[in-house]
């Protein structure tokens, strides 16, 4: 999924979620939980905490 794709499933503008993408920011526990599900992915999964 793009960046935009993304960004306009969470309500977020796209240099936002870039900002995620590349580690400048990072996202807030109600944003995380917004992109797994716009993913369809665990926060563990997301977090490289899962195999």
């Amino acid at each position: 999924m793009s960046q935009v794709a993304l960004a306009k499933k969470i309500g977020m503008s796209q240099g936002v979620v870039n900002n995620y993408c590349t580690g400048k920011r990072e996202p807030t526990l109600d944003v995380l939980v917004s992109i797994c599900r716009a993913l369809n992915e665990s926060a563990d999964y997301l977090l490289d905490l899962e195999d």
